[in-house]
């Protein structure tokens, strides 16, 4: 019976030792979020506000600009229009990350920002799914989010 424990909890410990190993790896590949993503995002979202598809083209990874159809595109564009003017950018909020490593592409990390922006015609935020891989920053995902979009 000793020896049943003994293997046990050798297993028990192989175990913890793995995930802890996993958890290591992941974060010694992530970038610094703090020093790479704010700093796109203040630079990016002046061009996003240009409500212009050849910026997002600039800015959107693959994945995210063809997530929609030039026509979609077109629709969402003309319906953020709305909002009008930028005035000023607020404070990126981080609200979700994770790193993934695969042998193809090496170590991504996509994040989730959510930034206060102040328009001429209020106020709104912008939730953004940004990625980090092989020192270039892209754009996944775009969501302007104002009561004034629901009109």
């Amino acid at each position: 019976m000793k020896k049943f424990f003994k293997y046990l909890g050798v297993g028990l410990v192989s175990v913890i030792v793995f995930f802890i190993g996993v958890v290591l790896i992941s974060s010694m590949g992530s970038v610094d979020k703090e020093e790479t993503f704010p700093p796109y995002i203040a630079e990016s979202i002046p061009k996003l506000t240009t409500w212009d598809i050849e910026q997002y083209k600039l800015l959107m990874s693959k994945q995210g600009i063809e997530s929609a159809t030039p026509e979609q595109w077109r629709l969402y564009l003309n319906t953020f229009k709305k909002l009008g003017q930028l005035q000023s950018v607020g404070e990126p909020e981080l609200q979700n990350w994770k790193t993934v490593s695969t042998v193809g592409t090496g170590n991504t990390t996509y994040v989730i920002y959510l930034v206060p922006l102040t328009f001429d015609t209020g106020d709104a935020h912008v939730q953004l799914g940004l990625q980090h891989n092989s020192g270039k920053v892209e754009i996944n995902s775009v969501r302007f989010l104002s009561d004034l979009l629901l009109k």
